[in-house]
């Protein structure tokens, strides 16, 4: 039998940000024994498919010295004054917690926690919460995505798979690596030689903090280099769990769709070289939408995906990220 037991207790389990939580930890002391420390320790944790992830820790020292038996009991309070709200999703899971735990000399150290849930409030939140991912609020973004150098880097695999071919006449192997170099390789160019016939692609948002049943507007603008027919251009708001389990070649990434909404861009048919063109729509962000989310390796995102489908010449596409606030 251990020498004490403790439990926690708390007023209520659903709180609101702004709110305090309140309550008492309870120590049942069966026979005398020293505690170096009963700390308590409130802090959120993901779980799910990913990795755990922790953070929002804050610490309270309750007791520390000599129990005798019997019954003690310690209140405390914590402001709930920072995010991320509970969450449960798909993949990706985010609580609250409060954790109770004596430090006890030469034996197994009693603790016990709880699980409570905090929710968005009626009061405008402040910007900067902690969890939520945020982007670089700039507006405008080209197309002609310039990796430097890196983008030469596939090319690597494709030398290592001919190399594997020719000497160790491994067909197979080598055949993998060529392919993955070479497709990894299309897909960095692929946008930059579409814009050889485009021109520079400009994509721009009016608002990128935006929060649950936001309308934002969306233009993308090109002037052609030369004479070009487009078989549709569309642009798609899609939010998405991702969670990444395990580690180095063990690592596994799980996705799940948690909205995708397309819609079409500009007229199909034939466009002039040096004519301008532009287009611009309305968006909506949908009224349940989950704020974005982001931890090592657990993230909630949201992003426009926009793709121009030119006939017999590389596709141009660009992902334009989305900061949703809760």
């Amino acid at each position: 039998m251990s020498k004490c037991d403790i439990s926690i207790k708390t007023n209520r389990t659903n709180y609101k940000l702004g709110d305090i939580v309140k309550g008492q930890v309870t120590v049942e002391v069966n026979k005398e024994c020293k505690c170096d420390g009963l700390v308590l320790k409130k802090y959120w944790k993901t779980h799910g498919k990913g990795n755990r992830s922790s953070g929002g820790v804050q610490t309270l020292n309750l007791f520390q010295g000599v129990w005798q038996p019997g019954l003690y009991t310690y209140s405390f309070s914590f402001e709930l004054n920072d995010g991320p709200f509970s969450y449960h999703g798909h993949y990706i899971n985010v609580d609250w917690y409060l954790n109770a735990r004596a430090d006890i000399p030469w034996a197994l150290d009693p603790a016990d926690e709880i699980e409570f849930i905090l929710e968005k409030g009626t009061e405008e939140l402040p910007g900067n919460l902690s969890g939520y991912e945020v982007h670089d609020t700039e507006d405008k973004v080209s197309g002609l995505q310039d990796y430097g150098l890196f983008k030469y880097f596939p090319l690597l695999f494709v030398i290592v798979g001919v190399a594997i071919m020719y000497y160790d006449q491994s067909y197979f192997f080598g055949g993998i690596f060529s392919v993955v170099g070479a497709v990894i390789f299309y897909k960095l160019i692929q946008s930059s030689i579409a814009e050889k016939k485009l021109g520079n692609v400009e994509c721009v948002i009016d608002e990128n903090n935006l929060r649950p049943g936001d309308n934002f507007s969306f233009t993308i603008a090109f002037n052609p280099k030369s004479d070009i027919t487009i078989n549709s251009a569309s642009v798609k708001l899609v939010g998405k769990e991702i969670a990444m389990s395990g580690s180095g070649t063990k690592k596994t990434t799980h996705m799940h769709t948690l909205y995708s909404n397309e819609t079409p861009l500009l007229n199909q048919g034939k466009f002039t070289r040096g004519i301008p063109v532009r287009d611009k729509r309305r968006l909506d962000i949908p009224l349940d939408a989950a704020p974005s989310f982001r931890t090592s390796d657990n993230r909630i995102s949201w992003a426009l995906s926009i793709e121009i489908d030119i006939p017999q010449w590389p596709d141009w596409e660009h992902s334009l990220p989305i900061n949703v606030r809760p």
